[in-house]
């Protein structure tokens, strides 16, 4: 599959939630976007624009009430083993241990039905090294911390290979440190290094504008509620991306470019 071809796309779509005895809440409003195969894309807006909206509709957990959603040209009506999401809550189980939440999909969903008891550990085994967790298999949620957890969920969601990962705010919940270094983490998981042909297709939303542009390809600026698109950013900073590209003057430029264009909708999202 070429690196051009159109994964994901989002035409005219809109989303309205009814409140009694009050007109129906409009969240996102006539929003249009095309996501390519192996493209990191990250959504960025004032809190309520709707991001999370977009997101859940991409993941069939919501239904658009205007417009269409599809992927690879096919409608999405509603989840998807095709489609893996990534929460800001590690949602992980708590009786099972590290193998046993990497491999939940595996043994018990789609992903898995193919596979062999063999084949099926030697992925689990393999995803929790690919996410640094090797020598912790045995270990329950509350013996880790908060970074390690967010390792498992992520685990998990790529253990079951979908072509899209789907990611709302999932660092948000992390100190600075920890957050850094997942990014850079989550940068090689996603395979930075190889051909986008090769990579999967990530939507990750996040309020940290530092954060989107170290890890995006490109960056869809939303407008305040109701959601709309206001622009697409480019991010020219090669890959792949280290300590060194936060470093740059271009970085820090672009992160000033994209506060420029929400700086605004942010307010007009406080007072409205």
């Amino acid at each position: 599959m070429s690196a051009d071809t159109i994964k994901l796309r989002l035409a005219g779509v809109g989303k309205r939630f009814a409140v009694a005895g009050k007109p129906d809440a409009v969240a996102v409003d006539d929003f249009s976007l095309d996501i390519r195969q192996g493209e990191f894309l990250v959504v960025v807006g004032p809190s309520g624009c709707g991001k999370t909206t977009v997101l859940n509709v991409l993941a069939g957990l919501d239904t658009a009430t205007a417009g269409t959603v599809t992927i690879d040209e096919r409608p999405i009506a509603g989840p998807g083993p095709d489609r893996g999401v990534m929460f800001q809550d590690y949602a992980l189980f708590p009786w099972q241990t590290v193998r046993g939440n990497v491999g939940f999909g595996l043994k018990y969903g789609p992903a898995g039905a193919s596979l062999s008891t063999a084949a099926r550990n030697e992925r689990i085994a393999h995803t929790i090294d690919l996410v640094g967790l090797k020598g912790s298999e045995d270990k329950y949620p509350h013996q880790l911390s908060g970074g390690m957890r967010q390792r498992v969920a992520l685990a998990r969601l790529i253990a079951n290979e979908p072509d899209v990962l789907l990611m709302d705010e999932p660092l948000a919940a992390l100190d600075a440190q920890t957050r850094t270094i997942l990014q850079d983490e989550l940068l090689r998981v996603w395979g930075q290094d190889r051909p986008a042909s090769e990579r999967r297709t990530v939507v990750f939303i996040t309020h940290a504008i530092d954060e989107a542009v170290f890890l995006a390809d490109r960056i869809a600026v939303m407008t305040a509620h109701p959601g709309r698109l206001k622009t697409i950013v480019d991010n020219p900073l090669p890959r792949p991306r280290t300590d060194a590209t936060r470093a740059l003057p271009e970085f820090q430029a672009l992160v000033q470019r994209i506060w420029s264009l929400i700086r605004d909708e942010a307010y007009r999202a406080t007072v409205a």
